[in-house]
């Protein structure tokens, strides 16, 4: 049966991006020797759009996007431009624009782009262009047919649906064509910009032909490289040829890809979007209905909560991740003095903590977290957690190290016991000879806590205060950590104004910096990047919180 990860998905839609645009609209060209086609294909529907949502949208976004740093001219001195071309009368700027590519019928059918523009009153554009200098006239004897005479060449118009289609050859506009809002409305409803590639539509011996190219290549690397090792040249080979399997799951079952772009005043924010969806009753379908359930434990954290939160549940293959894990453990435990790791009869405290370190990665995934916060000094406190399989073990393990290490002489810095928070015994390490960027990061003095209870591992890295935000996670975790979170596998957040005086020293652009310093001042520097899975859809999206719209305007006015 085959296995199925919710991070797959994350590697899985740029390849099948890639080689689904490469097969439809490269390899549509190729000769090919494959069966006649039994079904009857409709040639007239297309297999892919791009659309942008209007004229008024992008006017909209333009001046929402230098309102943030209080720049009216811009949008003032584009408005005056298109007043010189009577405000582009005739066409409808409430409706979408964009571009259809069919294939022509054929044993080899060829891709043909055609533009298409939402028309208001055909005199009025005539009009209009005419003031440009561009000449549109009827072609005689064929109705709704035009040229439009450009300065070098012509274009062929033909007019249906409220819609110019564009064309440079007349041919190209014998068909019937559909009406475009069909195809756009739903886009337009979501995204300023986006394209869809309509994978329904394209016949399956040319996405078998995508898969077959992917083959191809993916065969031509899959021999052992030079100073791979056994788990090295495993891993990449099984990944290789998982991705080419839900590559080929994809061009078999996908309906659509989607990616689009959008700027919202409404929620201040960047959105751009990468998604599948699936033909219903698929095996794609049936994959993304039993995902869609699949979440991390620690998806109840908000993106907003610190400066850097990530967490991911993260699939652990027998063969692969968990034999070189699992080996990782065995070369570790050779190196553990025989007092900690105790015998058979009486196990030692670290032989506990290995035995639960290896039922974890056993059960076949990893679900952890990791966050960075800050301090009232300014400086950075680390928090992280990992769900523990056989987790009495792991406590009482580690309770019995610090137990013992206490005893022992030359332990200065590592104390047992030093709070408790529900359930959570907490110890206390204090590492010494740390760099000097590390003490730039999390303080002069920073120490290490350490603790869990029968279900995970928690720890923190910081000054002193670093155990109070600790326990302040633990009690959020245990206060909120049941709420449930479906299709949240993934997620990777941090807020720019706090990173960015980490990469101050090694900037090379610092016109650059000073512009994000100005833009990030005054908030909106949060980037949220996570993959959404439902019933029948799977997506990767990235967030840009309005600091990054600040920061796009002012890389415009202030172009040299």
């Amino acid at each position: 049966m085959l296995r199925v990860s919710p991070s797959s998905y994350i590697k899985r839609f740029t390849f099948t991006v890639c080689f689904l645009a490469v097969g439809a609209f490269v390899f549509a060209q190729a000769d090919t020797n494959r069966e006649p086609r039994k079904d009857k294909i409709d040639w007239n529907q297309p297999i892919a759009v791009a659309a942008i949502a209007g004229v008024d949208r992008v006017l909209e976004d333009i001046e929402y996007l230098f309102e943030t740093v209080q720049k009216p001219e811009y949008p003032a001195m584009i408005k005056g431009f298109l007043a010189q071309y009577r405000n582009l009368e005739g066409l409808d700027k409430t409706k979408p624009l964009g571009v259809f590519v069919f294939l022509n019928e054929g044993i080899s059918p060829q891709p043909t782009v055609v533009g298409f523009v939402p028309v208001k009153n055909l005199d009025e554009l005539t009009q209009t262009l005419g003031e440009v200098g561009f000449d549109l006239a009827p072609v005689e004897g064929k109705e709704n047919r035009y040229t439009l005479a450009l300065p070098s060449f012509s274009l062929h118009l033909k007019m249906a649906h409220g819609y110019a289609f564009i064309q440079i050859t007349s041919e190209a506009l014998d068909r019937e064509f559909y009406n475009p809002d069909d195809y756009t409305s739903a886009l337009a409803k979501e995204y300023d910009i986006a394209a869809s590639l309509l994978l329904s539509n394209v016949p399956e011996p040319m996405r078998m032909m995508a898969v077959d190219l992917a083959n191809a290549k993916i065969a031509e690397q899959l021999d052992r490289k030079p100073g791979e090792n056994d788990i090295q040249y495993m891993s990449r080979k099984e990944t290789a040829l998982f991705l080419l399997k839900q590559f080929e799951i994809i061009a078999k079952d996908g309906d659509n890809l989607i990616a689009g772009y959008s700027l919202s005043k409404k929620d201040k924010q960047i959105r751009l979007h990468l998604g599948v969806k699936a033909n219903p009753g698929s095996q794609l379908g049936k994959e993304l209905k039993q995902l869609s359930s699949t979440s991390s434990q620690y998806a109840y954290l908000n993106a907003d909560a610190a400066d850097l939160l990530g967490y991911s549940v993260f699939p652990l293959r027998k063969d692969v991740e968990q034999k070189a894990l699992l080996d990782l453990l065995e070369q570790s435990e050779s190196k553990v003095p025989p007092i900690l790791l105790g015998d058979d009869s009486n196990p030692g405290p670290v032989s506990k903590m290995l035995e639960s370190a290896k039922a974890t990665i056993q059960a076949g995934k990893l679900d952890g977290h990791i966050q960075m916060q800050q301090t009232s000094k300014g400086k950075a406190a680390l928090i992280a957690a990992v769900k523990l399989s056989e987790g009495e073990e792991f406590q009482q393990g580690l309770q019995n190290l610090f137990d013992l290490l206490k005893q022992a002489d030359e332990t200065q810095g590592i104390e047992a016991n030093v709070a408790e928070v529900d359930g959570v015994t907490i110890h206390k390490i204090a590492p010494k000879e740390l760099k000097k960027n590390t003490k730039e990061l999390f303080g002069e003095d920073p120490v290490i806590f350490i603790g869990c209870d029968a279900n995970e591992c928690w720890l923190a890295m910081g000054e002193e205060e670093a155990l109070e935000l600790l326990k302040k996670t633990i009690s959020d975790r245990k206060s909120t950590g049941n709420q449930s979170k479906t299709g949240a596998s993934f997620l990777l957040s941090m807020k720019m104004a706090s990173i960015l005086p980490l990469a101050k020293e090694n900037a090379k652009n610092q016109e650059f910096m000073d512009s994000a310093k100005v833009a990030f001042a005054s908030g909106g520097d949060l980037m949220t990047f996570y993959p959404k899975i439902t019933a029948d859809e799977a997506s990767l999206n990235l967030e840009l919180g309005e600091g990054f719209i600040r920061l796009i305007s002012l890389a415009i006015a202030n172009r040299k």
